[in-house]
């Protein structure tokens, strides 16, 4: 009976002690590193290069350190501006990166773990100069640089979800997810923006359209789903043509009295079909043939 008491306490003890041994190998290696003088700023250009190339945006890094992470050392950027021409710098508190585990590497392509947050939001994911894979959380919408799709902000509010893309033969394709609170929808040609309390869509980019195969709006004034596209065209994608299919669960009867002059007809429920086609720009809104 002891020796099998002795026995569980030692298997019990095993997993504290691998954490122990892990975290004193990460201490020692960070300590080496810095022992040695391991010169991690020659690290920084490949690694803008790259994030560059997948977001075409120019970078600053205010300073530059050596970390330590769960995972083990890390480059660590403070101060990181991110600019696209005629949009606002977006500006991030820190930026955590590291070699992430890949078989690009071998063929010349890096690919690299990065874990970004500051006032616009938070991202952890893979990012390579063809691969944008992660986890986004209260991003501010409104701060993101639209002036890249030529148009205005459609939403304002924060949203968080997951996004999966890879850049093959110079065109993105793969797929978004997103969920939202306490926001709005402010399309050009609305009377008023629509305030939601909840939002989530489903998007899948290709590289000659992209779908919504499924989206929700919860609201004071309105509830509907969406389903659609918008097709690849010349020039910026707020120009590509919409078509959009709404079903309106409900609506306010302050909104009716707009909904009838373009030929939407709103049940007694509150329930109405309608179209959405033109651009994202320049919006139609219209009642639904089908």
């Amino acid at each position: 009976m002891r020796a099998e008491r002795a026995l569980k306490r030692s298997r019990a003890g095993r997993p504290g002690l691998r954490r122990a041994a892990a975290i004193a190998a990460a201490m020692a290696l960070l300590a080496l590193f810095l022992a040695a003088r391991f010169p991690y700023e020659r690290l920084l250009p490949p690694l803008l290069e790259a994030a560059r190339a997948a977001g075409g945006a120019d970078i600053q890094v205010g300073e530059l350190r050596l970390g330590l992470g769960r995972t083990g050392p890390r480059v660590v950027a403070g101060g990181v501006s991110l600019h696209w021409p005629g949009s606002e710098p977006l500006v991030l508190e820190a930026v955590a990166l590291r070699p992430a585990w890949s078989l690009g590497w071998l063929l010349g392509r890096p690919l690299w773990h990065v874990e970004a947050s500051g006032p616009p939001g938070a991202f952890r994911g893979a990012v390579a100069s063809d691969r944008v894979s992660g986890e986004f959380t209260e991003i501010d919408v409104a701060s993101l640089p639209w002036t890249l799709v030529g148009s205005e902000a459609p939403l304002q509010g924060r949203v968080s979800g997951s996004v999966d893309l890879t850049r093959v033969d110079g065109a993105w394709r793969g797929a978004g997810h997103l969920v939202g609170a306490a926001g709005s929808v402010d399309l050009a040609g609305l009377p008023v923006a629509i305030p939601y309390q909840t939002l989530e869509a489903q998007l899948d980019v290709s590289p000659d359209h992209l779908s919504l195969p499924r989206a929700r709006l919860e609201g004071p004034l309105v509830t509907a789903s969406f389903t659609g596209s918008a097709n690849a065209a010349e020039g910026a994608p707020s120009t590509w043509p919409l078509d959009l299919e709404v079903e309106i669960e409900r609506v306010d009867p302050a909104l009716r009295s707009y909904l009838g002059p373009l030929g939407i007809s709103v049940g007694p429920q509150g329930r109405a079909s309608l179209r959405v086609t033109g651009t994202l720009a320049a919006p139609f809104l219209s009642g639904n043939s089908h």
